[in-house]
């Protein structure tokens, strides 16, 4: 069961492999990049941050088209990661049963043409567009750090940021 699809520029850092991970209760966390997956270095970092009591994978958006076709992916107990809202928007559109989409700290590489939403959240036009389309497919958006912190709707947040 694919508990969670979160947005977060880093991937996999404390806050995915520690407490996100443990407050949903899974044993995978699965990372669609085609930047990091296509770099063995960063792989092997994004897998080495991950808690040994479960399994990490970092696949190409096509490679995790092709996994999520597989019905075995719904008895595991996933957390995917992505660290882009068109990354994420390419996920929940080929995969069916994401519950929601958190988005975490993104936006703070290349800021010239993002909007400021909250401390850790810049939003580029394409974001907001992207993270709405995922919205209006039925999935909830929302802005969370940690899940001990105030959960944002999508929809308040962007006219927080208007």
């Amino acid at each position: 069961m694919i508990k969670m699809l979160r947005i977060d520029e880093r991937l996999v850092h404390g806050q995915v492999a520690l407490i996100w991970s443990r407050n949903l209760g899974v044993n995978r966390i699965i990372v669609v990049n085609d930047k990091a997956a296509n770099d063995p270095i960063q792989t092997a970092s994004l897998k080495m941050a991950t808690p040994d009591t479960m399994k990490a994978i970092v696949l190409t958006r096509e490679k995790a088209k092709q996994m999520f076709a597989d019905p075995r992916v719904q008895a595991l107990d996933v957390l995917i990661v992505v660290n882009n809202p068109q990354d994420a928007r390419f996920v929940t559109e080929h995969l069916a049963g994401i519950p929601r989409v958190n988005i975490g700290n993104f936006g703070r590489v290349g800021t010239a043409d993002k909007k400021q939403y909250t401390d850790y959240l810049r939003l580029s036009d394409q974001d907001v567009a992207d993270l709405q389309a995922i919205e209006d497919s039925g999935i909830t958006v929302n802005y969370q750090i940690v899940p001990d912190q105030p959960l944002i709707p999508f929809d308040k947040l962007i006219r927080k940021g208007a």
